[in-house]
Order: C-alpha cells, then structure tokens, then sequence
C-alpha cells in the first residue's frame, strides 16, 4: 500500500465543480490494483440541505465516476450549504496562506484568531446558508497541518503548533485497511447505502477526519467493476 498525504486538487477531480467543497485528503495505490488511484476527500467545512439529496450525493455519502483515475461529480452541488460563498472565497483563503502559512506556524496563530482576521480582511459574515467560522476553521486546520507535513514530514501535528496540545507518540496509520479493528468497527456500525449494485462494492480503507481537521468526516471507499467509487462519511 502506498499513500501519498495531501494531492492536488486536479489529480483527484476531473473538474473545479467541487472545489472550495471538498478537501483532497490522500490518495492510495494497492497492490491488488496497481493501476487505480483512490482518493479519500472530505467535505468538512458546510453543512447539508437535505432537502438537496440525490441518489449520487447525500449527507451519508457521494458516489462518482471514475475517469482516469479522477472522481467525476454526478451529484447536486446544492446538498452543500453556502457552496457558493465557499467557492467565492476559497481561492481568497488560499492566497493568503500561500503568503502567511510560514508566519502562523511560527507565531501559532491561534484558531480563533486567524478566523477573526479572515472576516474583518474578507468582510465575511456568517448567515443562515454560510457558517464563516466553521468554514474558515477547516480550510485553517487542513492547510496548518498540510505546510507542517510539506515542512516537517510529520503527519497530524497541528493540534500541537498552534493550540500547544502535547504531541501525540502514536504514529496514525492514516488510511485503516480491512485487517483493522478501526475499519471492522466502522463497517460494523454503519450501513451501506440503498443504492444500484451495492454488493459489488469491494471495501477499499477508511482514514479518520479528526487526523485532517479538529474533527471531521470519516471516509469509507468501496469500489466495483463498472468504474464508480462510493464514499461513505461518518462523524469522528
């Protein structure tokens, strides 16, 4: 198994539909499947409208196609609450960061703080579509702990830089496959979805959104022969 932490936007979506939505988390090769990618993404951040839900995307869950390794979206952008404010602002954030992110890991500016910043600089303001904390909370904890992986090659310590948590001794697996009792557990608990074909699908891993984000969604993958991935997502 290899796992590659933190793949660029377009190399896990075929287009920009989702981006500002979903966090590419890790992608996965397999030894049983050594020419497939799978891709395990979050969409931490916005809350679900399920008066939105389709039979492709639902707050349990989102199927896509895939297309060259990528995920094709097939579902209705609207399940995702304030997209279109997080798709304005998104690339906003980014630039900032790609500015600042080495001054906030080396003054651990606080959560709270940087989410203040934000709003004032972006005149943000949350309302009943957009909740501006949580988002800007998630996009902040995902990009501290990626710079410090891209910087530190140590995975899930952003708990430690700016909240001054002690560091964990435990080195997370990230990506649990079928053999773990974290895996076994969550397929235990949760049900697969009502959907077309759904005993073709084959159990790929599960990562925990709380390792990504302050808390977060987990993900479960399953794939089957006709070139659709299903993942299923859970609350840590």
């Amino acid at each position: 198994m290899k796992i590659n932490l933190y793949p660029n936007f377009d190399e896990v979506f075929t287009d920009e539909t989702l981006k500002g939505i979903f966090y590419p988390l890790c992608s996965l090769t397999l030894e049983k499947y050594p020419n497939k990618v799978f891709h395990f993404i979050s969409s931490n951040g916005l809350w679900m409208n399920e008066d939105f839900e389709t039979k492709n995307n639902t707050v349990n869950y989102t199927l896509f196609d895939i297309v060259g390794n990528k995920y094709k979206f097939n579902g209705n952008i609207q399940l995702y609450k304030g997209y279109k404010y997080a798709k304005d602002v998104i690339d906003k954030l980014q630039d900032d960061f790609d500015l600042n992110g080495k001054y906030y890991i080396e003054t651990k500016t606080q959560t709270e703080d940087y989410i203040e910043k934000q709003k004032r600089n972006l005149a943000l303001e949350t309302d009943d579509d957009f909740d501006v904390d949580y988002y800007i909370q998630t996009f902040y904890e995902f990009s501290i702990n990626k710079l410090n992986f891209e910087i530190t090659n140590e995975f899930g310590a952003f708990r430690a830089i700016i909240d001054d948590w002690p560091g964990s001794d435990q080195i997370s697996p990230v990506v649990y496959n079928e053999t773990t009792e974290e895996l076994k557990g969550a397929l235990n608990y949760y049900d697969k979805p009502n959907i077309d074909n759904i005993d073709t699908f084959e159990v790929i891993g599960k990562i925990v959104g709380f390792e990504f984000f302050t808390d977060g969604n987990d993900v479960l993958l399953f794939c089957n022969g006709s070139g659709k991935i299903l993942c299923i997502n859970s609350y840590s």
